[in-house]
């Protein structure tokens, strides 16, 4: 099931209702005026594929033009520009709202949610209501008058809704509809081709030519056309208890206005949110919102200048901290100290009975200003008593007469959205891109692929050429960069700034590996609390634990538009996990490292030659560098780690160091940390087993318990750490097989036999200079002889797992105090 979102003069071409009497023979001959002066196609610069659109259309003392015209401040003052009315969705980004005021300029905005051939720009499209937008533009353009000044009506591309509100007024003002019209035509041909607007400024005008007019203005005073009903619905908002009024953006849909609690929490205004959302679209297709994020930003701000409202992303107080210091919202009640020696940590001995202090409820006072978009991943729906979920995706056709509908008129912002885990900071990526999906998951090939059309149907390029890092079974990586669009400074910090600018405390850009699961039902596995997203941002704030970088190191949480490859016009909405890119690893994973290694038939001269130099030394030093990598994701507080999946370890190009990925614990989550233990209360007096012991001892008052539970890492070290070990030692540069069979011959021979046996393999793989250095260093020979037989005999023991290493691959620890033994010298 599709949302869907069309061509605005191709969907829902409902039957409405002729109104103001006007005639249809009429209508359509004022059409058809209309389409033959302006409604062209958009002047497109052949070499820069840009719109051609210098100067705003200047008709008597009204502009037309678009974000840009807005923008050049110095052009609109030497213009007699008084005022500007911003007809665009909630904002444009980057708007100089500052500039403009400092220069005398008036600014409005009257937030046009749709460019739809349905949307009622000015008036309701059933009973002819005056609509809010023409309101403001006929107030504000009477105030300019007055002034004496000029009024530009502007929005992104300056087609359809400044246009048609524009010529709307000039009619109210008793302007000529054809001279209108041939005004535009001569300067700014290809506005209004938004059939639903043409209709309506016909009907504006016949209503205009059959009721009394005012000093050349329409009167209000007609009941067919006024804003009684308008002002109804104003005094019932204003008189609604506690309740603000807010916009609501649906991406990829609609903007619509919500009530919300004044003073509410979050989740009571995500509640609100996703049932508005429920009752204008989703209710009618017999579907709900199933998984989704609210996202806050605020009029007058760049719209990527936001923050997510979900724990997933951003701890609660970094949300507190941002809304304070980023919106000015007032925070009503605050948590409680989480000092936990006080508040938290229950009663010694007594844990399930010791009672907790419950933390107040954290309550918002919300503002008028306050902006949500609602990014919608999924919907659910009962089907034969059985609920069903799956990913909620949207519909946009491009119109043949306006290229750039895309962005500008849908409401889809193509960028690649991301916060830090850490400190909430907005991220955004330096080029628009937009992935690809298939509907069957399976398909792989289909989500490698990337667009980086910004305002034109998606162009995808053929598999591979999309930034792939790597793929694996549950989700293809991507390599973005990004840059920051809000401030990195915590409410705390600016007070101590000095009136430092937030752009002047901007970090580096993310130079990012972005992995994007396949599916919903892998993606929705993934954002888990105790899944890779939760342990993802656990290791983020346990970063210092994790200085020598063995661990991937994580941005944070992203959402990701991707369109289906075999439909382009279809979209969807994805959460995706970034993490630092590192060229000096990039995709070289254990599994392809030790292909290279091992086999012979290599071809390629540079694998060759640093296999030749591989020395025991390296052999020791990559073993040590992966368990260091296991023990700091124990420091860190990852409960598990697949080690059976290669793919999850990557190995440096020096083949010296390795860095671990796909952290997701096996879905174990973080280790929970038992309070005796915390409290340093133990009495089995061991090390990190890493094994519950099931043993009772007695306190000091003279009860049984369990003695604590030591926190190590769930990792299968039994069966892939030997092999590594065995294709190091014995398997450089052999043949398919050499490691098995050489194995087995080993295990099977009499315990002499089998150390020379590994004498011999380690030889040939290591001393390869041995009969020129029995000529000029004899002692040398003796000293080799000695150290293979160190080695014969280190290998042996912990193949056969004799003492001292009969449990090495019980615990990391174990493993590691056996490497450490590892001859090399």
């Amino acid at each position: 099931m599709t949302s869907k979102l069309s061509s605005p003069n191709k969907r829902m071409k409902r039957t409405r209702p002729l109104l103001f009497g006007i005639k249809e023979n009429e209508l359509n001959s004022r059409l058809k005026l209309i389409r033959k002066l302006v409604a062209k196609p958009m002047p497109i610069d052949p070499e820069t594929k840009m719109l051609n659109d210098p100067t705003p259309a200047s008709i008597s003392s009204i502009l037309i033009g678009n974000k840009y015209h807005c923008c050049n401040v110095d052009w609109l003052v030497e213009n007699g520009v008084t005022a500007v009315l911003n007809c665009a969705s909630g904002g444009i980004s980057n708007l100089p709202l500052d500039t403009l005021v400092e220069k005398g300029i008036e600014y409005q905005f009257t937030n046009v949610r749709r460019d739809d051939v349905d949307y009622p720009l000015l008036h309701s499209l059933s009973d002819g209501v005056c609509s809010q937008h023409l309101e403001i533009a006929k107030k504000l353009y009477a105030k300019t008058l007055e002034a004496n000044g000029k009024l530009l009506l502007f929005c992104v591309a300056g087609q359809n809704r400044s246009a048609t509100l524009g010529l709307a007024v000039l009619l109210l003002y008793g302007h000529p509809l054809e001279d209108i019209l041939q005004s535009c035509a001569e300067q700014r041909s290809f506005v209004m081709e938004n059939e639903g607007f043409q209709r309506q400024l016909v009907e504006l005008e016949h209503l205009l030519k059959t009721t009394k007019k005012i000093k050349g203005v329409y009167s209000h005073a007609d009941a067919k056309y006024n804003s009684e009903k308008q002002s109804r619905r104003k005094s019932q908002l204003t008189k609604a208890e506690n309740m603000v009024e807010v916009e609501l953006l649906i991406p990829g849909h609609c903007s619509m206005d919500v009530m919300i609690p004044e003073v509410s929490t979050i989740a009571a205004v995500k509640q609100c949110l996703v049932d508005e959302a429920n009752k204008n679209l989703l209710n009618d297709e017999g579907r709900v919102v199933a998984k989704s994020w609210v996202v806050l930003a605020g009029f007058g701000h760049d719209p990527m200048y936001d923050f997510p409202l979900e724990t997933a992303a951003i701890d609660l107080q970094v949300q507190l901290d941002r809304m304070k210091a980023m919106f000015r919202l007032e925070i009503v009640s605050t948590p409680p100290p989480t000092d936990a020696s006080k508040d938290n940590t229950p009663t010694k001995g007594n844990d399930l009975e010791s009672p907790r202090k419950t933390p107040e409820v954290i309550r918002i006072r919300w503002t008028s200003k306050c902006r949500f978009a609602l990014v919608i991943f999924s919907a659910s729906y009962e089907k034969d008593g059985q609920t069903f979920e799956e990913p909620w995706t949207f519909e946009h056709k491009e119109r043949s007469s306006s290229k750039s509908s895309l962005l500008q008129n849908n409401l889809i912002n193509t960028d690649l959205r991301a916060w830090d885990f850490e400190t909430g900071q907005a991220f955004a990526s330096c080029d628009p891109i937009v992935f690809s999906f298939a509907d069957d998951p399976r398909d792989r090939r289909s989500f490698m692929k990337i667009s980086t059309q910004a305002n034109a149907p998606q162009q995808f390029r053929a598999p591979g050429e999309g930034g792939i890092l790597g793929m694996g079974a549950n989700a293809v990586v991507h390599h973005v960069e990004l840059d920051p669009t809000s401030p990195l400074l915590t409410p705390r910090d600016w007070e101590k700034s000095d009136g430092l600018s937030w752009m002047d405390a901007l970090p580096q850009h993310w130079n990012a590996a972005v992995k994007r699961p396949f599916g919903l039902s892998k993606m929705l596995a993934s954002m888990k609390s105790s899944s890779e997203a939760g342990l993802a941002k656990r290791v983020r704030f346990a970063n210092r634990l994790n200085k020598d970088g063995r661990v991937l190191r994580f941005y944070g949480l992203g959402v990701a538009l991707s369109a289906n490859a075999d439909k382009p016009s279809q979209y969807k909405f994805e959460v995706a996990i970034l993490s630092r890119y590192e060229e000096e690893f990039s995709t070289y994973t254990m599994r392809k490292f030790l292909e290279d290694y091992s086999s012979n038939r290599v071809t390629c001269p540079k694998v060759i030659k640093w296999r030749k130099k591989f020395s025991l030394i390296s052999v020791k030093v990559l073993l040590v560098s992966l368990l260091n990598a296991f023990r700091d994701l124990t420091l860190v507080g990852v409960r598990a780690f697949d080690f059976n999946h290669l793919n999850n370890v990557l190995v440096s190009r020096d083949h010296q160091t390795v860095k671990l990925l796909d952290i997701d614990g096996m879905s174990k989550g973080i280790i929970e940390f038992d309070s005796d233990y915390i409290n340093g209360d133990d009495d089995d007096g061991g090390g990190c087993s890493g094994r519950t012991n099931t043993t009772t001892s007695k306190t000091t008052g003279g009860s049984p318990r369990k003695s604590v539970h030591k926190p190590a890492l769930d990792v299968d070290l039994n069966t892939i750490l030997p092999n590594i070990v065995y294709e190091l030692l014995l398997g450089k540069a052999r043949p398919p097989g050499f490691v098995s069979n050489k194995k087995s011959e080993i295990w099977r021979a009499p315990k002499e036999k089998a150390k020379e046996l590994i004498k011999e393999v380690i030889r040939e793989n290591f001393f390869h200079d041995s009969s020129s250095m029995a000529l000029e260093e004899p002692d040398a020979i003796e000293q080799e002889e000695k150290h293979l037989g160190r080695l014969s005999e280190w290998f042996w023991t912990m193949m056969k797992k004799q003492e001292p290493w009969g449990n090495w691959t019980k615990d990391i620890y174990d493993a590691m105090r056996c490497i450490d033994h590892l001859p090399i010298a």
